[in-house]
């Protein structure tokens, strides 16, 4: 399902879907106080069940597929699944503060809502203890792409993906802002050096944080392609930057979570870029322990198109024709990097 954020309608409050809405999961009935936003039901007895296991192994410096059983699902759970340096702290953040009825949250976000399969520096059984203390909904998330975790019943998954040369620059100031970086890495080298290495870069299951043109694409295919997620909810990046007020709408719609006009506007101001750049700390993940150099640099720019005025014609043709290798269907290449609104108007 492709949640689109163009155009306004009275049945969604202001957020246009491109496809119909989902039917609506049992949960959904007794959860949430349609005035106040606030979590009505106990989901701990709620375990998800297992419709399909998990098909690949992903692992990488960070990500370790063992950690899954640090999260064991229930229905309701919220799962955020993207490529890196797609939204996925933004969407999290947004979704979290919907669940928990306004922008003051419990916990930091990473305590709240971790990256369930990656290793940064926190213990697995910390990890696990803190999911399961939450007696509501919950929001985890994860860079591993479909294929490599179980599809579970009553689990929403939403994904979110970015114009890959965005992701590219993106990633190149996200590497100059960690302490223990490998200085080596490829994207800490020239542009002309690392965008070849993106570009040309092949996926690699043992190291998988290896990011590169042909992970994201891998991402997508195996996440939306394959059809393999039940009502996978589909968000882009770029659209989600256009109007954030109707980006929370189209979150709580795809979550569905009954959140009212009150509570969208006061989760899409706590969660404007500029909002969230300055309580690093409290949403960055692992914000606060020293990984970063500043958390503040976690959150760079929040825009599109970065590429702009950085790589020459060249590049960018090397870039289109591989894009078109790794995925040769037109109208996904066209969505991936505009997303639904043209890219013109970006």
């Amino acid at each position: 399902m492709r949640i689109s954020l163009m155009g306004s309608c009275q049945s969604c409050s202001g957020a246009v879907f491109s496809a119909r809405r989902t039917k609506q999961l049992p949960y959904a009935e007794t959860c949430w106080d349609r005035h106040s936003g606030t979590e009505m039901h106990d989901y701990k007895s709620d375990q998800a069940r297992i419709l399909a296991p998990a098909l690949r192994r992903y692992r990488g410096r960070r990500t370790d597929p063992n950690r899954w059983g640090t999260w064991v699902p229930r229905q309701g759970d919220i799962l955020v699944c993207t490529p890196p340096k797609c939204g996925t702290t933004w969407s999290q953040t947004i979704l979290a503060m919907l669940i928990h009825g306004g922008p003051n949250l419990p916990e930091k976000l990473p305590f709240l809502s971790p990256w369930v399969d990656a290793d940064l520096g926190v213990s697995a059984d910390n990890v696990q203890v803190a999911l399961e203390a939450q007696s509501g909904r919950r929001v985890v998330k994860t860079h591993t792409p479909a294929d490599g975790f179980p599809v579970w019943e009553g689990v929403t998954v939403i994904a979110v993906y970015r114009h890959p040369l965005d992701v590219f620059f993106s990633l190149r100031k996200h590497l100059t802002n960690i302490k223990d970086i490998d200085p080596d890495d490829p994207g800490l080298q020239t542009v002309t050096q690392s965008i070849r290495s993106f570009i040309d870069g092949e996926v690699n299951l043992e190291n998988f944080d290896q990011d590169s043109l042909a992970t994201v694409i891998l991402h997508y295919q195996e996440t939306v392609s394959s059809g393999r997620v039940p009502e996978l909810k589909l968000f882009h990046y770029a659209d989600m930057l256009r109007d954030g007020h109707h980006a929370v709408k189209a979150l709580a719609h795809a979550a569905e979570i009954d959140a009212n006009t009150a509570l969208i506007d006061r989760v899409a101001e706590a969660t404007a870029f500029d909002a969230m750049k300055a309580n690093a700390a409290q949403y960055a993940p692992v914000g606060g322990t020293g990984f970063w150099k500043l958390d503040a640099n976690f959150f760079d720019s929040g825009t599109s198109q970065k590429w702009e005025g950085k790589l020459s014609d060249h590049e960018v043709a090397r870039y289109s024709a591989r894009l078109a290798a790794l995925l040769p269907d037109n109208e996904a290449r066209a969505w991936l990097e505009n997303g639904d609104v043209p890219a013109t108007t970006k």
